[in-house]
């Protein structure tokens, strides 16, 4: 630490801190509300069971625009800190039928203030993420959260924790018959509540404040790796310019990642790997701190940030995401098959691949095209360890790394094609035997889950058909059950007797939804006529078997039709 740097620290009890006469704002860069039923539960045992107070820990406060802004910057404690204000908000709802006056005590010095006219502000501002949001149904004192709707993860999280804590303290309060017992063992919560002890760090310099954050949290046991390097990445910017810069490109890549539904901490580690050094989730602040040096925090955060604009583009693909690389429509093909598979070991490799596009003269279609067909054999039907493959993907993301530096084309080509050489060789080498292919393809099922992928399998089988023009199309196809799952009395069979074969890929079709909506549960020879409508191949092709069969289809003739799917999908579809 510099010679300069002082802080302030104390012990005090909460009601010093954010009951007092100070306002508390939580920045923009901070990582969202994210308090779930293990934190709250918690909490509550603690506060309910323990006759006398106890510690919350420590927070970390940087008061150098207080005298700016009238606010002190909330660095570290601020899931605890609006944890305290919803429950807060709970003790003062749950008030409104027992005191009003209670209820409007708790919400004029708990959660807002009240100036002379009778104005009021709030204690703490959250971030600009859900502040409208946590104002209008917690903070405000006419509001009814029990009622209202969420449009995010962080809002979501608020509703849940409010009505564990109204429950909570109702039943509590409902033990006590009077009215006069329940009000004073709710005046007893918002003692404890306001007797908790915690360590109170004031700095009056925001980097310095950012050493604290690290240094309390050195153990990284309640965050995660995303909340450190944020942190971290803030220290360093030595300029109050570059810091605001870097904020805002945190909260743009947050943005970026937070719409995957992957999280922050593994989406680093992802960048990590395909750029760096293979390691683990554990290791990986240590070793992001170790290597990048103090100049260059800033261009490893530009390509976090580019890197974070790749990564949702490949989970969260749209037709256009790729059209500025030759080839892009096929490529967009083989990202969204890889999304609807759900597994995401090759992302490591592909944000190499889509991070130096530029100088890769080559167009990469082709190993895409191997990955989507290595995961489907290998992770989805076949379900091997996906450590073996991290490494794999990981090794050759960085060699591609290496490969693309510099400044000779020719150079660059030669080294970029043995790369690609050299993964497609390694790749091939962890294919499965076939014989546990076949096995696994048999428990294949299609369920509301497995819907997309099942109808993405069906496709590929349309495609392998015949047509090399396909489109893959969601809107316009659905998935027809030979067999029905709810069979007409016509066919003789229950649900029970078909349960373990109905949902094989054997017995699954495609259709145009008009047709399916036709013949619904129709007995084959009822189906057959529209059957013979559709113009897609591998419903033709069913059809052909069913006149072959005479109509005749049951457990028999699907299983047959599984294995013959099984051995199209390992030679043909997904070869490589």
């Amino acid at each position: 630490m510099a010679n300069d740097f002082t802080f302030h620290a104390s012990n005090l009890l909460i009601k010093d801190v954010i009951f007092s006469n100070k306002k508390f704002r939580i920045p923009k860069y901070q990582r969202p509300y994210a308090w779930g039923t293990d934190q709250v539960s918690e909490f509550w045992i603690d506060l309910s069971a323990n006759d006398d107070t106890f510690f919350l820990g420590s927070f970390v406060f940087c008061t150098e625009h207080q005298d700016d802004s009238g606010f002190i910057e909330i660095t570290d404690g601020q899931q605890r800190l609006l944890t305290i204000t919803i429950f807060s908000a709970v003790l003062r709802d749950i008030a409104k039928k027992i005191d009003v006056n209670t209820s409007q005590l708790i919400q004029r010095q708990d959660i807002s203030f009240e100036d002379r006219e009778g104005g009021e502000t709030y204690r703490i501002i959250p971030d600009e993420s859900i502040a409208g949001f946590f104002e209008k149904n917690i903070q405000k004192y006419d509001c009814n959260p029990l009622e209202v709707s969420y449009r995010n993860a962080p809002e979501k999280k608020i509703l849940q924790n409010y009505q564990f804590f109204y429950e909570k303290v109702d039943g509590y309060l409902k033990k006590s018959k009077s009215k006069a017992d329940r009000l004073t063992k709710l005046k007893e919560l918002r003692r404890k509540i306001s007797d908790l002890i915690v360590i109170n760090i004031e700095i009056g310099r925001e980097e310095d404040a950012y050493e604290i954050f690290e240094t309390t949290n050195a153990r990284g046991v309640d965050l995660s790796v995303a909340d450190l390097l944020k942190n971290l990445i803030f220290k360093k910017m030595s300029a109050t310019s570059d810091r605001e810069a870097a904020k805002e490109t945190w909260s743009k890549i947050t943005q970026n990642v937070e719409g995957t539904g992957v999280e922050l901490k593994k989406f680093i580690r992802y960048y990590w790997l395909s750029k760096y050094s293979f390691v683990t989730e554990r290791k990986l602040y240590r070793e992001i701190r170790n290597t990048i040096k103090d100049t260059g925090w800033k261009s490893f955060l530009d390509d976090l940030h580019e890197s974070s604009i790749w990564f949702s583009k490949l989970v969260n693909p749209e037709p256009d995401d790729f059209v500025e690389l030759k080839h892009g429509n096929e490529i967009y093909k083989s990202v969204f098959a890889l999304s609807l598979m759900g597994v995401s070991q090759c992302y490591v490799f592909l944000l190499s691949v889509l991070r130096n596009h530029k100088k890769i003269k080559r167009s990469p279609d082709s190993i895409f095209r191997l990955i989507e067909k290595f995961t489907m054999v290998y992770s989805v039907v076949c379900k091997q360890p996906t450590n073996k493959v991290e490494r794999i993907y990981a090794k050759y993301a960085q060699q591609l790394e290496k490969s693309t530096r510099g400044e000779d084309t020719d150079k660059i080509a030669g080294a970029v094609n043995s790369v690609f050489t050299f993964v497609e060789r390694e790749l091939k080498a962890e294919k499965p035997l076939r014989a546990v292919f076949d096995e696994a393809f048999e428990d294949i099922y299609y369920s509301e889950k497995s819907r997309k992928l099942i109808k993405y399998m069906l496709e590929k089988v349309d495609e392998c058909n015949g047509t090399r023009e396909y489109k893959i199309d969601f809107n316009n196809v659905n998935i027809e059950h030979i067999l029905p799952q709810n069979p007409d009395k016509e066919w003789g069979l229950s649900r029970r007797e078909i349960k373990d074969y109905v949902d094989k890929l054997g017995n699954l079709t495609l259709l145009s939804g008009e047709i399916n909506n036709k013949i619904k549960n129709k007995i084959i020879y009822k189906k057959l006529p529209e059957l013979k409508k559709s113009k897609l191949l591998i419903t033709k092709d069913v059809v052909k078997q069913l006149d072959r069969l005479k109509g005749e289809w049951g457990e028999k003739q699907i299983l047959k039709r599984n294995k013959d799917l099984a051995k199209k999908a390992y030679e043909r579809i997904w070869s490589f």
